[in-house]
């Protein structure tokens, strides 16, 4: 059985307090079977606020949902300063923001996860934005976990600081899409990764949607790339009617991987679903096939 109650109040124009409160009854006892969270946001133009409190029990089992984590208690607080320049003909608003999040267990005997993030960004009025983030983190690793092929990251607490360049493109250019760089310490090693996604707009109503993602990985277990290359296929020739093709290549694994989905919306709110996806090994003489999948589902809405 659960119970559970939540609410969201709009004190005024930007300020919010919303929160929720559950139990479970889990084999008949009620000891770390409850979850509960409250914010308080202030989400002013120039200024920004918000503080945060969450608890999910080591017992609490919501039978008809589910958690991403359970035995867990987190406090996450913001800070946010965003003057417009008036005056500037090229630059609209600048950003500076700071966030703490802390991570322990429910009953607040270790510390899993902390980080402190410092952001800047500036927002052109092309619609483009440039940001730089800075993160200093330690996460505890309870259990070692294999992060690649024949290495694995032992059971320990890590210390971690990453410095990260993103520039993002506006929709409006004919090629849109966000420029990642980043370069910081991994589980006492390193790692620099570069990665690109956006949309480049061929010919309405085609377009396709690149995706390239280049890590390189030192650690004193060993050392490991990740390369990733994906692109989608986009063709909307009425406003009911959306196909897409997913190709993605995945070089360090030698895998491709590939996908067409169809969405039809044959009367309005009542839509048919079909897709069609494969995996292939790429090592393997003939790109061998390894799996292959095909979906169909139909919704259909009623009106009374």
């Amino acid at each position: 059985m659960m119970l559970g109650a939540d609410a969201s109040f709009r004190l005024s124009q930007n300020n919010t307090l919303l929160g929720y409160y559950a139990r479970t009854d889990v084999a008949g006892t009620t000891a770390q079977s409850e979850s509960y969270r409250a914010r308080f946001e202030y989400a002013g133009d120039r200024y920004g606020i918000s503080a945060e409190h969450l608890l999910v029990g080591a017992r609490f089992n919501p039978e008809m949902g589910y958690t991403r984590r359970d035995d867990f208690r987190r406090n996450t607080g913001t800070l946010r300063f965003s003057p417009r320049l008036r005056r500037s003909r090229r630059v609209r608003q600048l950003t500076w923001q700071a966030i703490y999040t802390y991570d322990t267990d429910a009953r607040l005997t270790q510390v899993q996860n902390r980080s402190v993030d410092g952001i800047f960004k500036v927002e052109f009025h092309s619609g483009d934005t440039a940001q730089v983030q800075y993160t200093d983190e330690y996460e505890l690793l309870p259990t070692a976990f294999r992060i690649a092929p024949r290495i694995t990251v032992p059971q320990a607490g890590y210390a971690m600081k990453t410095v990260i360049g993103t520039y993002q493109l506006a929709n409006n250019h004919p090629v849109a899409g966000r420029f990642t760089v980043s370069r910081g310490s991994l589980y006492d090693g390193d790692r620099t990764e570069a990665s690109y996604s956006g949309r480049v707009t061929i010919r309405p109503p085609f377009a396709l949607e690149p995706s390239v993602s280049l890590a390189f990985v030192h650690l004193p277990v060993g050392d490991f790339n990740a390369r990733l290359v994906a692109n989608r296929i986009t063709w909307t020739p009425t406003t009911r009617l959306f196909v897409s093709s997913l190709m993605q290549f995945n070089a360090d694994a030698r895998t491709l991987s590939s996908s067409v989905r169809l969405r039809w919306e044959y009367r309005p709110g009542s839509e048919l679903f079909l897709v069609y996806s494969d995996g292939r090994d790429t090592a393997r003489p003939g790109t061998a096939l390894q799996n292959r999948t095909f979906a169909a589902k139909a919704t259909r809405l009623l009106r009374f």
